[in-house]
């Protein structure tokens, strides 16, 4: 029995710390799996995680719900820092090809995430250029 057959048997059975565990093992291994990304996301939404709801299904549109998104932005500082990293978003999703984990609607959120800042912060000469050429590199990047 493999280990995502495991995990299902265990969300099935209603043990989702089990489950949980052997699918945190599986992204690891299998980091663009999409089958694997859904599954935790719904460990998580059912044990009352939106935070890691959101992360697994982050750049999947109907993998996480507007709310678990916004959750996962808000712990992880998305509205307070100056701008949000692709390289930081890899990261923290554990992928290094968001495009090969990302549907419409993520390749569309990921054109935005350039754009995305505090609303009392001002941005000096340098940082509205940094910021422009960031927004044209996400628009030409995720089409």
């Amino acid at each position: 029995m493999s280990g995502l057959t495991r995990a299902k048997a265990d969300l099935a059975a209603g043990d989702v710390r089990a489950a949980r565990e052997r699918l945190k093992s599986l992204v690891v291994t299998y980091p663009h799996d999409l089958e694997v990304r859904r599954l935790l996301a719904e460990a998580y939404r059912r044990d009352g995680q939106p935070t890691e709801a959101g992360r697994w299904g982050y750049l999947v549109g109907p993998d996480a719900t507007e709310s678990e998104r916004r959750a996962f932005e808000h712990h992880n500082g998305f509205a307070s820092c100056a701008r949000v990293t692709e390289s930081r978003l890899r990261q923290l999703l554990r992928s290094d090809d968001l495009a090969r984990i990302a549907d419409t609607e993520g390749r569309a959120l990921l054109r935005s995430l350039p754009r995305r800042r505090p609303l009392d912060r001002r941005d000096g000469p340098f940082e509205l250029v940094a910021r422009r050429v960031a927004t044209w590199r996400a628009a030409s990047t995720w089409r």
